[in-house]
């Protein structure tokens, strides 16, 4: 076993299409008759055993209290496969809806992050590598900005790591600022401001009875799209159309 500082990423494709297990795993998801979701839970089943094989190699191998562990998930819930979804949260995979946005996220660091504990503020898989750099006490470059910040001095309080969140595929785009979110969608021609602190589901538009707060956002987004003008080397080649709340939205693919 290689004993040095080092880093290892695991990126299980499950639970993805095709949906697929061995007997086994679909035997253990009793009283479910949805055969998709069947399917889907036994994928999860399937996956939470090979986490629990890295963690036990670990353990065994004496390096389980002398390692940063994250285990997190890319996006939200694929609702259009009929196997998840997210609620209460609207929405999911390929939205900037929070049901998409909002993904597992967990910690393990023994003696420097407590454990069984639930940290409620918004953090961003960005700031894994920040953290992991310090960390490790890696030196970075200072001639640069970095998206991600080190999580460790927040996971001992209940202090906010960002104030500010963006995202943006194409003509879908949000900006979350505190607890206010901007979402707009050129193609759809809809533009969406909710308060997450009172409406975390964002069932309720806030655009027409908060003009001050919206333009505020709208600002934002701007101006940090003005920092953002490189286009992606790999663009949409085509659109998605994706039932949410009984709206059809189009999305980059």
């Amino acid at each position: 076993m290689y004993r040095a500082k080092h880093i290892l990423t695991l990126s299980f494709n499950a639970p993805h299409d095709p949906f697929q297990i061995p007997k086994k795993y679909f035997d253990r998801i009793v009283n479910v008759t949805d055969t998709v979701k069947r399917v889907y839970y036994g994928m999860i089943e399937a996956l939470d055993d090979a986490v629990g094989n890295v963690m036990h190699t670990l353990e065994k191998e004496g390096l389980l209290n002398n390692s940063l562990v994250f285990f997190i998930s890319d996006n939200g819930g694929a609702t259009y496969t009929r196997a998840t979804d997210n609620a209460p949260l609207r929405g999911g995979k390929c939205t900037h809806f929070d049901g998409g946005l909002s993904v597992p996220f967990f910690v393990q660091y023994p003696g420097a992050v407590p454990g069984g504990k639930i940290f409620e503020q918004a953090v961003s898989s960005l700031d894994i590598f920040s953290t992991i750099a310090a960390a490790s006490g890696a030196s970075l470059p200072a001639d640069r900005v970095y998206d991600g910040v080190n999580l460790l001095p927040y996971l001992h309080s209940n202090n906010t790591p960002h104030d500010v969140f963006f995202w943006r595929s194409g003509y879908s785009k949000a900006f979350r600022q505190g607890d206010w979110k901007l979402y707009m969608n050129e193609k759809n021609k809809v533009t969406y401001l909710f308060n997450l602190a009172t409406d975390r589901e964002e069932k309720y538009d806030r655009s027409k009875t908060e003009p001050v707060k919206l333009k505020e956002l709208i600002n934002g987004m701007k101006e940090w799209e003005s920092k953002n003008t490189i286009a992606p080397l790999w663009p949409s080649a085509a659109d998605v159309l994706i039932e949410v709340n009984g709206k059809w939205f189009r999305f980059p693919s």
